[in-house]
């Protein structure tokens, strides 16, 4: 792990093309787990480009959701995503939100908790913002435990000794340390769950030129040579077992948890 690389998200366009599929995938399954009721007012933490956010607004009926991000390209995408004045999208911290104290049904972080600096920190804003009786939840994907969707390519990175940034609290993805955090900030009613979901790709070149561009891969390859780069993309082929015209299914895994303020 890189202490001097950063994984940035500037881009919500590109965001959109490499991770937009696998978000709703997982976003699907979390919402049907969550179970939240209709009318309810919602904050999304780290909304990034409004993936989540749009899932929430199509699937739950809420009466409000505003969504922050620290990244004014991706809060650009987002506000061109959900055209109704009771969604609103801003420039905020996760660990200082901009939201006065009791104000939400709903708190969450979709696939956020492990850029927050500080995760108690991040889940203490969350249960700050929060209506007694409100529900505080996150999914990330397990990165250290092989669940993120670009995890082949990151594999061959570690084979050939290829430094490459891991978000900044990695071990909250793990579930033992995910359900920790809820229960040392107090929460109650807590439940965790792994969601499992799958992509298929057409083919190589079409699994190579979407998962290349992911956020802590691309700058990777881009200070690599060719001949590195070569051997990083044949080495990720031969570790998915397909010639070049073979349709690729991909599995990836999050690990969410639930609690009740």
């Amino acid at each position: 792990m890189s202490e001097e690389e950063e994984i940035k998200f500037q881009d919500g366009d590109s965001y959109e093309k490499w991770m937009g599929v696998w978000s709703q995938l997982i976003g699907d399954q979390f919402l049907e787990w969550l179970a939240p009721q209709p009318g309810k007012v919602w904050a999304d933490i780290g909304c990034g480009n409004g993936t989540f956010t749009e899932q929430i607004y199509n699937a739950h009926s809420p009466k409000e959701i505003q969504g922050i991000d620290p990244s004014p390209e991706q809060i650009d995408f987002a506000l061109k995503r959900v055209a109704d004045p009771s969604v609103a999208f801003q420039l905020g911290d996760a660990m200082n939100l901009p939201f006065e104290s009791d104000r939400f049904d709903y708190a969450t972080m979709a696939l956020v908790l492990f850029f927050v600096p500080d995760p108690t920190v991040g889940v203490a804003e969350m249960i700050r913002v929060t209506k007694p009786g409100g529900n505080i939840s996150a999914y990330v994907w397990d990165v250290l435990g092989g669940g993120a969707p670009m995890v082949n390519i990151l594999d061959q990175f570690r084979v050939l000794e290829i430094d490459h940034p891991y978000p900044p609290s990695s071990e909250v993805s793990q579930m033992e340390r995910l359900e920790e955090t809820w229960l040392e900030a107090g929460l109650e009613d807590i439940e965790t769950k792994q969601i499992s979901v799958q992509r298929t790709y057409e083919n190589f070149a079409d699994y190579w030129d979407l998962t290349s561009r992911s956020a802590n891969v691309s700058p990777i390859l881009d200070q690599l040579s060719p001949d590195m780069n070569e051997r990083v993309k044949k080495m990720t082929q031969d570790s998915l077992g397909v010639d070049h015209h073979e349709s690729i299914t991909v599995n990836a895994f999050a690990n969410a948890v639930k609690g009740t303020v």
